[in-house]
């Protein structure tokens, strides 16, 4: 198996935590409620609890293992290094190692050795099936189609991520993603050719489009002379790096002159969105 046929393994991974294609599946259950008929619509009919746990633990394995499969490349293309180039990204990103130690606890039932994050991370319960409210405006539309009562979102299969005192980590898909865009950001490092597929190209489509808008509207924050954006967020922190025409950084916002208003906007878009590439995500307000 080459590393892009696993690569290829590992997106289609990602996508099977959709299970939106399952919402026909979920029926109304009719309680009555203080005189009332009330529909009643449990996620969890979307999949069942093995087959959210079977797709996390495949996920998981397929990030993880990556790992090897980088080292096999290097090694093999003259270019392996000791520590080796997997150990290194995992010893130094903490979502990266997150994800290596939630694999090890999967095969083992408990991290036996060193938790590679110092975290012992776990998740906070079993996986299941729950509209995501950071990807799409409309959480949950229903509608009547032929008498019958349907319903529209972006369900996905999560689970929270905790660690050894029960303290929040994360969600575990954007802990996976953030550790995916890491691995892709390390192969091209190395020198590897990689070629994102159609929905993780279309997803920073989006973001950068959503950026392009906020640097439009708000444009005259920007320092004179912008004409591109980066975007990076950091713990849930967004920051803005603005670039002249000749590539030159020429400002960082939020500053000490940001406006509430650009401030919030900033936050509130992209504080729970992951970038699919490693470095950010990019825009451009002029040419």
């Amino acid at each position: 198996m080459t590393i892009e046929d696993k690569l290829n393994q590992l997106y289609a991974a990602l996508r099977e935590m959709n299970v939106s294609a399952n919402m026909s599946s979920i029926k109304p259950q009719f309680r009555r409620i203080r005189d009332k008929n009330v529909a009643v619509y449990d996620l969890n009919q979307g999949t069942d609890s093995a087959t959210a746990a079977n797709r996390v633990s495949l996920l998981l394995h397929n990030i993880a293992c990556l790992k090897d499969h980088l080292n096999a490349w290097c090694e093999k293309n003259g270019k392996q290094e000791k520590p080796t180039v997997g150990d290194k990204l995992i010893n130094g990103n903490r979502d990266v190692a997150i994800i290596h130690d939630l694999w090890n606890l999967d095969k083992h039932a408990e991290l036996k050795h060193r938790s590679r994050s110092g975290l012992y991370p776990k998740l906070q319960g079993p996986p299941k099936a729950a509209f995501n409210i950071t990807r799409s405006q409309v959480v949950f539309s229903l509608r009547m189609v032929n008498g019958v009562m349907q319903g529209t979102g972006d369900l996905r299969i999560t689970a929270m991520v905790v660690d050894k005192d029960g303290n929040l980590l994360g969600n575990f898909e954007s802990i996976a993603l953030r550790a995916v865009a890491a691995w892709e950001a390390e192969f091209n490092k190395v020198g590897m050719k990689l070629t994102p597929p159609p929905d993780r190209q279309k997803e920073y489509g989006r973001l950068s489009g959503m950026l392009q808008g906020i640097g439009m509207r708000f444009k005259s924050e920007f320092p004179n002379g912008t004409t591109s954006l980066l975007m990076k967020t950091t713990d849930g922190k967004v920051r803005v790096e603005a670039y002249d025409r000749m590539g030159q950084k020429i400002g960082d916002i939020p500053n000490d002159k940001t406006s509430p208003a650009l401030r919030e906007s900033l936050q509130r878009t992209f504080e729970h969105q992951v970038s699919p590439d490693h470095d950010g995500v990019t825009a451009i307000l002029a040419v």
